[in-house]
């Protein structure tokens, strides 16, 4: 690779890292959104979704690999070195692709969803999915917080004798964990708790 080259190549890098720095965030949530849809949401369940560490550890390779091809760019602008320059820039493409990978696949294998035989979950540091059956579930709580008089539902917590599975109540979940609760309490015998948090104001 010549000067001349290097110079346009550095200069093509630079671009395409700053279009994927503003571009990474609704492009890791699609990507993240997409696969899940596509591959892992089967009709049996009752519900399904992808926690926000997914989503972040996705923006987040996104966000890393501008900053790689900046570097590289920079490398490419100072060394005069052809064959040198050439085997480091053929390294560190190869170590950007190395964390492309790992990291979109930890991103894409987390994820949570719940069926008539229990609650799967596989963490974001987890190669295999942890299997939570209802049969072993000891009791059942909806956290909500009260602030300015306002009560809003927090969380969910799934208790299997000492280990407690949290998940946030966002608006998808309320709307599809209904037959999840009404399964356990008609099947299980394990009643919904309600617990309510109080907000101070200062």
């Amino acid at each position: 690779m010549n000067a001349h080259n290097a110079d346009r190549a550095g200069s093509l890098l630079i671009t395409f890292a700053v279009i994927l720095l503003f571009a990474s965030l609704p492009i890791g949530i699609f990507i993240v959104t997409f696969i899940h849809q596509s591959i892992y949401i089967d009709k049996s369940q009752w519900f399904f979704d992808s926690p926000m560490s997914s989503y972040i550890t996705m923006v987040s390779i996104l966000l890393i690999i501008p900053v790689l091809l900046i570097i590289i760019a920079v490398y490419l602008f100072k060394t005069d070195e052809s064959r040198k320059r050439s085997l480091n820039v053929f390294i560190a493409s190869i170590f950007t692709l190395l964390i492309m990978a790992a990291g979109g696949y930890l991103s894409i294998d987390n994820y949570y969803y719940m069926d008539k035989d229990g609650l799967y979950y596989d963490e974001l540091w987890k190669l295999e999915q942890t299997v939570y059956p209802w049969d072993r579930i000891t009791e059942m709580k909806q956290v909500n917080k009260k602030e300015a008089g306002t009560l809003t539902p927090d969380k969910l917590i799934f208790t299997y004798d000492n280990e407690k599975i949290e998940l946030p109540l966002s608006p998808k979940l309320r709307n599809e964990v209904d037959p999840v609760i009404d399964y356990i309490e008609n099947t299980k015998g394990i009643e919904l708790v309600m617990e309510i948090i109080t907000i101070d104001e200062e």
